[in-house]
């Protein structure tokens, strides 16, 4: 058994443990909707994760705060659940924001795709990156001519105190006038509220967009991060899938090149602006 196959194991016990459940806040309703369909009710109570925990985490290169944070959230479902406490005090426990998301995002399904990303991007081209977070994406496609974005002061002030690069605050939700030969984003553009129309901003900006995206469901996300991205309005899940990308790219007026995700569910994105 691989380390992912040992983690979507073990998050599927603890899952199983605490069905059937219904007793959810709204907005984790269809959070509910998708532990149903993973698994059946079990009826045993909930089995914390043994070394195996882990070992398999530091396996898949994440930092130890990732394990820490996801066991607990394992022993608190069902409070998570009916929101009686936020997935935030457990990942942010000790203020520290861009290391906690910089921990979720640091494994190595996520930086062999950033570096699959960079190599796509053409020498000497204008760079605009839209929700750079915590930097991961940016450390592998960094070059002259490039801008980095998000809609949060707390990621551009660090991104020019630790690369340098020119900063801006930038909505992917609201219209914005910058410019780029290529258009990138690592694992954000599922947070627009309207897919087709951040699409069509994008458009409007850049010849090639260069993008990753989880396009599948997994008990490890849903046992975890997931409370952290649900919206606080009814949604029915979080990522599309490709198929679903590939509708929305072609609506918005992009031809995309053929791609599969990886083991994680993760998919690398080829985007260009039809002529």
């Amino acid at each position: 058994m691989t380390p992912l196959q040992t983690l979507e194991q073990i998050c599927v016990e603890a899952i199983a443990a605490h069905l059937p459940f219904e007793d959810a806040a709204p907005r984790y309703r269809w959070l509910l909707d998708r532990w149903n369909a993973i698994t059946e009710p079990s009826g045993r109570r909930p089995t914390p994760p043994g070394l195996e925990f882990e070992e398999a985490y530091d396996d898949l290169g994440f930092p130890p705060r990732m394990a820490r944070f996801h066991r607990q959230a394992l022993a608190k479902l069902p409070q998570l659940l009916r929101a009686e406490i936020g997935v935030q005090q457990l990942l942010f426990h000790d203020g520290d924001v861009l290391a906690a998301l910089a921990a979720y995002q640091t494994n190595v399904f996520t930086d062999r795709l950033n570096q699959q990303l960079a190599d796509r991007i053409p020498a000497g081209a204008t760079v605009l990156e839209l929700g750079g977070g915590a930097g991961l994406t940016t450390a592998k496609a960094l070059r002259a001519g490039y801008l980095f974005t998000d809609v949060s002061t707390v990621f551009t002030r660090a991104a020019e105190q630790r690369f340098g690069v020119k900063t801006a605050i930038l909505d992917i939700n609201e219209d914005f006038d910058q410019q780029a030969d290529v258009v990138i984003a690592g694992n954000v553009l599922h947070n627009a509220t309207h897919i087709g129309k951040t699409l069509e901003r994008i458009h409007r900006a850049a010849d090639l967009l260069l993008f990753t995206e989880s396009t599948r469901d997994s008990a490890i996300t849903l046992t975890g991060m997931q409370f952290l991205l649900s919206p606080p309005t009814t949604r029915e899940r979080i990522f599309l899938t490709a198929d679903e990308w590939r509708a929305e790219l072609s609506a918005a007026g992009f031809d995309t090149e053929p791609s599969t995700p990886d083991e994680s569910g993760q998919q690398l994105f080829v985007a260009r602006r039809r002529t």
